[in-house]
């Protein structure tokens, strides 16, 4: 097994960082269709089905996704830790704290029907406990956007509810200094026709821009017309044995995997054969995604034709 190059191996990259730089909750009534797919073919963020209500504000404590997993264990006399685990449940739930009286924050505090109340401002909005409380199930999607810093594009991460119930709900505050505020927290249940109790999406025109990070590929030449010798190829201070005039690819890729700083699979090799035809070089393994440093040539080994030299340049650069 070849030497591992940890910085390949815990690879960091700062654009996968992501942040709910704005966000957005929508509730429908569970005869709402579910949400199927919010994105195109291309990534574009598509309109929600009919029936799907905005939250809007909320307090900067944003959406909180919890989890509850219930484990099974068997323990036994002769181990200290349990001989054998199970999971029994992995329950999803999802609080949040509207500060708007709208239509979705007041019915989903209250257990109502989305269509309970008129329009803002049209008639009186009134509501009353009721003897037996109702099972109310409800379909939630909650949407953050972030941006891709490099192409300041949109990314967003889509989490959907297909069946939701409210599980718990917390006081609700009146003060003259803070909003009035409705905290609901929704359980999250399978949904027999999804046959899931959760979907997550990521997708945007941002998130497409994320794409893998560029091999680099260098290419290598032979001018001058050298009728015969060698020359030879120098990788971070680490130079090759003599590699024929005439070439084939296959010969400089083991030339080049002979190094010390270069294991099988690091480079593939193309093109040729020397002289008329420039082999590539394209880094991958431990290079893989990476800026290599560029390569030098020696001619001094090649002879005859007319000041043969050993050209090498860049054609991709690694980790773009």
């Amino acid at each position: 097994m070849p030497a591992a190059n940890f910085d390949t191996m815990a690879a960091l990259r700062t654009s996968l960082i992501r942040k709910a730089l704005s966000y957005a909750i929508f509730a429908a009534d569970a005869d709402a269709p579910a949400l199927s797919t919010p994105f195109d073919s291309n990534g574009i963020l598509q309109t929600l089905p009919e029936g799907y209500l905005p939250v809007g504000y909320t307090d900067t404590d944003g959406v909180t996704f919890s989890g509850d997993l219930g484990m099974s264990d068997v323990e036994s006399g002769q181990s200290a830790s349990p001989t054998r685990s199970d999971v029994e449940t992995d329950i999803q739930t999802a609080q949040w704290t509207p500060q708007e009286t709208n239509a979705a924050a007041v019915c989903l505090y209250e257990n109502l029907p989305l269509d309970h109340f008129p329009t803002i401002g049209s008639a009186t909005w009134t509501w009353s406990r009721p003897l037996t409380p109702p099972t109310r199930y409800r379909r939630l999607v909650f949407i953050a956007r972030d941006l891709n810093k490099t192409t300041g594009s949109a990314i967003y991460i889509v989490k959907h509810f297909p069946s939701a119930l409210r599980t718990e709900r917390d006081d609700e505050q009146w003060t003259r200094t803070e909003a009035i505020t409705r905290s609901v927290t929704y359980q999250a249940y399978v949904d027999e026709t999804l046959g899931t109790d959760a979907r997550t999406w990521i997708d945007g025109p941002g998130w497409r821009d994320l794409e893998p990070l560029s091999n680099e590929v260098q290419s290598v030449a032979i001018t001058g017309g050298p009728t015969g010798g060698t020359y030879t190829l120098t990788l971070s201070g680490q130079t090759t044995s003599g590699i024929a005039y005439n070439a084939t690819a296959s010969a400089v890729q083991a030339a080049l995997e002979a190094l010390s700083n270069v294991e099988v699979g690091d480079v593939a090799c193309a093109g040729g054969p020397h002289p008329g035809t420039p082999v590539t070089v394209t880094f991958t393994g431990q290079y893989a995604g990476t800026d290599t440093p560029a390569m030098t040539g020696s001619a001094a080994g090649l002879t005859g034709g007319t000041s043969p030299a050993v050209v090498v340049t860049t054609t991709t650069p690694g980790g773009a």
